[in-house]
């Protein structure tokens, strides 16, 4: 067969079976690998959620937390601000622990670490409502000298789960 005056030539049967096995093997190594980081994305969240749940420091700052939790709520002014009087307390630092483990997680989440369903499946109603316990003292934090970002990942998932 000429075309434009150039023989073409297409092969034999022998050579078309090599080129379909590796058509066949790329595709299967590439669903392989994509299998494989689902799986892991799924893992480490599922790690990450296990700690949270059993280790006892852990648990112990999200009592600190919760109690801590209470206490902003009482002293948010009008305007929805925290006093600038509760950043020297202690309860302002087991909240800000506390929310720094949330971050980690967004951070993981916004990088493709950790799976997005396993996250919102066992971690979204926590997240939204520390995120919306504690929102004035993440103001407070962002306006703070080179706190612009604090919480920002936090924040993008909050928000995304809140919809």
């Amino acid at each position: 067969m000429t075309i434009c005056g150039l023989a073409v030539q297409w092969g034999n049967a022998p050579q078309w079976v090599a080129v379909l096995i590796a058509v066949g093997a790329l595709v299967t190594a590439i669903v392989s690998i994509s299998t494989q980081k689902k799986i892991a994305r799924k893992r480490a969240a599922t790690d990450f959620f296990l700690k949270t749940e059993m280790d006892r420091e852990t648990l112990e700052s999200n009592k600190k937390y919760t109690d801590a939790v209470e206490k902003l709520k009482m002293i948010v002014t009008d305007s929805g601000e925290m006093q600038n009087s509760f950043a020297n307390s202690n309860e302002y630092w087991a909240i800000r622990d506390y929310l720094n483990l949330h971050e980690l997680m967004s951070v993981g989440l916004l990088n493709g670490v950790f799976d997005n369903t396993v996250c919102y499946d066992f971690w979204s109603g926590e997240l939204v409502q520390a995120y919306e316990d504690t929102l004035p003292l993440i103001k407070y934090v962002q306006k703070q000298k080179n706190g612009e970002n604090a919480y920002s990942e936090l924040t993008k998932i909050a928000k995304r789960w809140q919809d």
